[in-house]
């Protein structure tokens, strides 16, 4: 059995609704990823064996394996297996499970565990509210859904409001220190963006492209919440 090591980890921005990578495609967004991960590992991309993507909505632009066409449209080699897996939230983290389980079992050696979400392009639900059909058979209970609803959950926990909001106001403000103090520019690979034009990101795009090194955000959060 062996023991499965992380080499090397990196991940591109993160943009906001409508923002700065909301002209591209979910897979070139995954494929600078995976491409950034090989060059600063020193691996060539031939002695991958398994890539595993973690993606939700597996629809549109994000359908039909998205981890492989990402791999793929980057001129990838056509022999590294890829897999795209949905565990709603925890997604890009079973990802690297399946890697860390695939490696222990001497099944691979070397594997890639990623993930994307192009959520300005493919909404949150968009592959079940397109059918054909429910994802949920007629009479299931409240609790089949794939995601319950956060509120309903909370109170089944005992979690107050007070308490979720004070989690979520301390997380924005570590978030602000990190990114002052520099603490996420070593884990991002800088990436070259359509500027969106007015009609937003599906639409028409100015026709020119800026570098993009910074995460659009965290944003500026009060107890209360924030200006929009």
């Amino acid at each position: 059995m062996s023991r499965p090591v992380i080499v090397e980890a990196v991940r591109t921005p993160i943009g906001k609704r409508n923002g700065v990578l909301s002209g591209l495609h979910a897979a070139e967004l995954l494929g600078a990823a995976q491409v950034a991960l090989l060059e600063r590992a020193g691996v060539e991309p031939g002695q991958v064996e398994q890539v595993v993507g973690g993606c939700v909505t597996q629809a549109g632009e994000q359908a039909s394996n998205v981890t492989r066409t990402a791999w793929l449209a980057k001129g990838l080699p056509f022999e590294v297996a890829a897999t795209t897996v949905d565990c709603q939230c925890g997604s890009s983290q079973q990802a690297n499970n399946f890697i860390n389980n695939l490696i222990a079992a001497d099944a691979i050696d070397v594997g890639i565990a990623c993930g994307v979400e192009a959520m300005s392009r493919v909404g949150l639900g968009a592959n079940a509210y397109n059918g054909p059909g429910s994802s949920r058979p007629p009479e299931s209970p409240g609790h089949a859904r794939p995601v319950p609803r956060c509120r309903a959950h909370r109170r089944q926990a005992g979690i107050s409001r007070e308490d979720v909001d004070w989690l979520g106001l301390v997380s924005q403000q570590k978030a602000a220190t990190a990114v002052a103090e520099g603490r996420f520019e070593r884990e991002i690979a800088p990436i070259l963006a359509p500027v969106v034009g007015q009609e937003g990101p599906m639409g028409v795009h100015e026709g020119t492209a800026h570098l993009v090194s910074t995460d659009q955000g965290p944003r500026d959060t009060t107890a209360e919440g924030w200006p929009g």
